[in-house]
């Protein structure tokens, strides 16, 4: 008999909603005989998802990088140039912005946050080589950005600022005009397979963006006003959408739960979590910040124990052969924290005893 001892521990498994949550929409699908193209369980899932952040309107899309692709397209002050972004940061990021006909500037980011901050990027104005034409602020991990501050520096610098909010889903509220985009991949807290979604406070913006995930067509006419191209989502992912809505409020506290019963186990060390990590937002990947000379050790002592782990986001960009080209300035921060940055194991088919086992790794 295999004791739970000798069970690798795995690091991620998502769940989406099941056939049964399932059912009564797929049969709402039958009877209208609309598959595609912003029919009513689209229309519906828009809805919600608007009030899920508090009221805004939303454009969804096929995933979360056509998301910042689409949302870099309609706000950069030109149509090529250079965009901010941090080097920390997973790699469709770097792809969404050369998407968008911009370039990646790489900038390092706070320690404490993880991310790019406003006073990073101004810095960096004056070091750019070309024309700024936006900034890409990336959320660290499904933390909420800091929107009010990004907004004081869009108005003082007039550079258009897009956030790429991947995982931070459930933990967002006060949008602004500043498009916030997100992902619901099966990966996140609000998973529907593949998708994404824009949120934003300009009605103006999202009807361009909405036109733009179905060829450019505005109004009812079938005439292209605005280069696009197929960025939409079917109504059978729109049901799983909706499905995956009702189930949010379980799912969340869950999550909380196990974050939780993590930061119990982890009191004492100096290992630690994200800032506000399972009380003021909840994340998928959950991650551990080790000491520099524990990276190493804590690795050994992961594998050794059978506890799969993740550097959820890499190296950082500049170590990516695809962008190893692309401009930056210096990268201490990142290239520093980077490797401390540890993504444990987080889903619901952890047992006590499994978190026990991932602790004791941990100092």
């Amino acid at each position: 008999m295999t004791s739970e001892a000798d069970n690798i521990i795995r690091v991620l498994r998502p769940r989406l909603p099941q056939a049964a949550a399932l059912a009564p929409y797929l049969q709402r699908i039958d009877d209208s005989r609309i598959y595609s193209n912003y029919g009513p369980l689209n229309a519906e899932f828009t809805r919600r998802l608007g009030e899920l952040v508090g009221g805004s309107h939303v454009t969804l899309t096929s995933n979360g990088t056509t998301a910042i692709e689409l949302a870099l397209r309609l706000r950069a002050k030109h149509s090529a140039g250079l965009c901010l972004m941090p080097a920390f940061t997973f790699i469709a990021s770097a792809h969404a912005v050369c998407n968008a006909g911009l370039t990646p500037f790489l900038l390092d980011v706070d320690e404490q946050s993880l991310t790019l901050t406003p006073k990073i990027a101004e810095a960096a104005l004056s070091l750019a080589s070309e024309k700024v034409s936006a900034v890409l602020v990336v959320s660290a991990f499904g933390a909420p950005p800091d929107i009010t501050a990004w907004a004081d520096f869009e108005r003082r610098t007039s550079i258009p600022v897009v956030f790429d909010a991947a995982a931070a889903c459930t933990a967002l509220s006060g949008i602004r005009e500043q498009p916030m985009c997100v992902s619901l991949h099966a990966t996140k807290a609000l998973g529907i397979g593949e998708g994404g979604a824009i949120f934003s406070a300009d009605p103006d913006f999202s009807a361009r963006a909405k036109a733009m995930t179905g060829f450019g067509f505005e109004g009812v006419e079938r005439v292209s006003t605005l280069r696009g191209g197929n960025y939409r989502i079917s109504e059978y992912t729109a049901a799983v959408g909706l499905a995956a809505l009702d189930g949010l409020p379980t799912r969340l506290a869950q999550m909380r739960d196990l974050t939780a019963a993590y930061a119990h186990r982890l009191a004492g060390k100096a290992a630690r979590l994200q800032r506000g990590a399972g009380t003021e937002w909840v994340t998928m990947t959950l991650n551990v910040i080790v000491e520099p000379e524990e990276v190493a050790p804590t690795i050994q002592r992961l594998d050794e124990a059978k506890v799969e782990w993740r550097r959820w986001w890499g190296p950082g960009c500049h170590k990516h052969p695809a962008f190893a080209d692309a401009p930056r300035l210096d990268l201490p921060v990142t290239d520093a924290l980077a490797p401390r940055v540890i993504g444990l194991p987080f889903h619901d088919g952890l047992s006590p005893a499994h978190l026990d086992r991932v602790a004791h790794c941990l100092k």
